[in-house]
């Protein structure tokens, strides 16, 4: 659950210390401490001081930075994830437009997405500032807080480390999901996203919304309408829908339309 430092101290991360460690970085990169994709020496060293400072844990630099390094592996993740155009996200709403074929293909191509498939990433847009490339060149800080007090004036009071607090870790990469909720610790509130799993009824309306869909196939040309003529019967509709991939789909309409398959009469 945590790494060993060199202080004999092992690194164990609740929520609140997590996003501690997150505050003090965006702190650290609003008085110019992270030119580019990583801190100074300064700047590791205020990071560390306050966060002994604040939540009482004497964990090391190293210790710190691996956990900046896990953090920004899953952020990067989530960063593609929600970058994909096929997955429609929505920043408003926090929610995927993205159907069921579409998560299965986007989790073929990129498996260790599969842990937030249903839900999102913890602190998500602090830590677009935080991995964001910091540009520097002209001396000028990045103004992260726009004027929010100090990490050590906000949460001297109230994040000091308990010993009765629960733990979080952050999943394993490869991680897969095994509920609709996040997989840290059962004492941690998760963020599950809002739109429940997409499931299909493998109607006709839903396959020819997937037809249209795919751009290789143009609406009206014979491989079109043969598809229409195939939806008329349950059970090409269930195997058009649970293809996973268009180029899949179009090979086996193909295939039926060759061998002159008679139009289904139910």
């Amino acid at each position: 659950m945590g790494s060993q430092g060199t202080n004999g101290v092992k690194a164990q991360w609740t929520l609140d210390n997590h996003e501690l460690f997150i505050e003090l970085c965006l702190e650290q990169i609003s008085k110019g401490n992270k030119p580019g994709s990583h801190f100074t020496s300064k700047g590791w060293r205020n990071i560390v001081d306050s966060f002994h400072s604040i939540a009482g844990l004497k964990y090391d630099r190293i210790q710190l930075k691996n956990h900046w390094g896990l953090t920004k592996k899953h952020w990067k993740i989530w960063n593609d994830l929600v970058s994909d155009e096929r997955m429609k996200w929505d920043p408003q709403r926090r929610n995927f437009g993205a159907d069921e074929l579409e998560w299965d293909e986007y989790l073929q191509e990129n498996p260790e997405a599969a842990q937030f498939r249903f839900k999102e990433l913890q602190f998500a847009d602090k830590l677009d500032i935080v991995f964001a490339p910091t540009e520097n060149s002209s001396g000028k800080k990045v103004n992260c807080f726009t004027g929010a007090e100090p990490v050590s004036q906000k949460r001297k009071h109230n994040s000091y480390y308990s010993p009765d607090e629960k733990y979080f870790q952050l999943d394993p990469i490869d991680a897969k999901p095994e509920s609709e909720h996040f997989s840290y610790d059962n004492a941690v509130e998760p963020i599950p996203l809002q739109s429940a799993p997409f499931k299909f009824s493998y109607s006709i309306e839903e396959c020819i919304k997937c037809l249209d869909s795919m751009v290789e196939i143009e609406q009206g040309c014979e491989l079109y309408l043969f598809a229409l003529d195939l939806f008329l019967k349950k059970e090409y509709r269930e195997i058009f829908l649970n293809l996973k991939k268009s180029r899949v789909r179009i090979a086996w309409l193909e295939r039926l339309q060759s061998n002159g398959l008679p139009l289904p009469l139910s």
